[in-house]
């Protein structure tokens, strides 16, 4: 998955920004001063994938200052092109003219991002790691991110059914099976990922943890979450949040010595990590994904690194880049300096001004 042109316009601080890549650059590298712009752009190649971008904050934050609409046009090395804009709280997609959902993203390929914030991952709050885990395993299967939307969609239409006061009836009833419905189809596509994933994880382990679960191994596992559902009525309605189903799950794991797989004794627990370490378990990760999305999609990933120099040593950098170059992957950087990298295509990005400044 290699991106040959992109242009903003605009895009968060870029009001008009555009870049041809010299055919099949292997490594992009986007330099700059702080406000530069270095992350925007990152920020508009995340959104080839169907989700909400490098931060996962509300599509409305990618419009300029001032404004309600954003845009990008990428085209791709196979002459694909893929143009995106949002308009009134609407986001619409194109492949090559034709209007599509936002869920045929998914079937161009994956992106993996690898951001400041992914430093604390396994730290951070349980709702981080399922949108980590959803987007990791959309690029095994794309149809998940379609599953995602559809939970979400039914989940959020029932507790707006039960804050009208409506704790019985058909139109509830439906609801709680659709939810079901799709709850646990992303429940096994989660599974199916980390099962999938598991074989080429080398020092670190990985697994979803959770209540929920126990519904996997019903009989009818759709009956059996739609059961919880209509069992938390009154908590959901009091509380104003689903307490049954895929949004309580959790992702945990283990950072194993070198070299070592699978859970054994010994393990750190990835929420007890020190921050090196944990750096080192993202790493492994990004590792065992790329290699096994390249392996099943028959196809490398865009990878995404915003400050590069702040994840690893000088030749531990070198190391993943000759990695993931040699798995085919196009690999684009940020950072305020970036040293010469073989393959490297250095792109200098100036300072924006601020509105209202010369």
């Amino acid at each position: 998955m290699h991106v040959q042109t992109l242009k903003l316009l605009p895009f968060r601080c870029h009001a008009h920004w555009q870049v041809a890549l010299v055919p099949a650059s292997p490594v992009v590298g986007l330099v700059g001063p702080n406000g530069a712009g270095k992350t925007a752009v990152l920020e508009a190649l995340a959104l080839l994938a169907p989700g909400r971008g490098l931060s996962g904050g509300d599509l409305q934050a990618h419009a300029p200052h001032g404004q309600r609409q954003w845009g990008t046009f990428i085209t791709m090395a196979d002459g694909t092109t893929v143009g995106q804009t949002y308009k009134a709280g609407l986001r619409t997609v194109q492949l090559d003219g034709t209007t599509q959902p936002v869920e045929t993203l998914a079937t161009l390929g994956s992106v993996v991002v690898l951001t400041p914030q992914t430093d604390f991952l396994f730290v951070g709050p349980p709702e981080q790691r399922r949108r980590w885990l959803d987007d990791a395993a959309t690029a095994l299967q794309p149809g998940h991110a379609g599953l995602v939307q559809r939970y979400r969609q039914h989940r959020q239409a029932r507790l707006k059914i039960l804050a009208q006061g409506i704790m019985h009836g058909d139109w509830l009833e439906a609801e709680e099976r659709l939810a079901a419905e799709a709850g646990v189809r992303l429940v096994q596509g989660r599974l199916a990922y980390l099962a999938a994933l598991e074989p080429l994880l080398v020092g670190l382990s990985l697994k979803l943890q959770g209540g929920a679960l126990e519904i996997m191994s019903a009989a009818d596992p759709v009956v059996a979450l739609q059961g919880k559902f209509e069992r938390t009525r009154e908590l959901d309605v009091r509380l104003g949040r689903t307490h049954a189903g895929p949004n309580t799950l959790d992702v945990a794991g283990e950072l194993l010595p070198e070299n070592q797989s699978g859970p054994r004794a010994g393990g750190i627990a990835l929420h007890h990590t020190s921050s090196g370490q944990h750096k080192r378990a993202l790493l492994l990760w990004l590792q065992a994904h790329v290699r096994m999305v390249t392996a099943k999609r028959k196809q490398a990933p865009l990878v995404l690194i915003d400050e590069f120099a702040a994840h690893l040593d000088a030749t531990r950098r070198e190391h993943l880049l000759q990695d993931l170059i040699s798995l085919g992957c196009q690999v684009w950087l940020a950072d305020v300096e970036l040293p010469d990298l073989a393959g490297l295509q250095r792109i200098t990005l100036s300072p924006i001004p601020i509105a209202g400044t010369e």
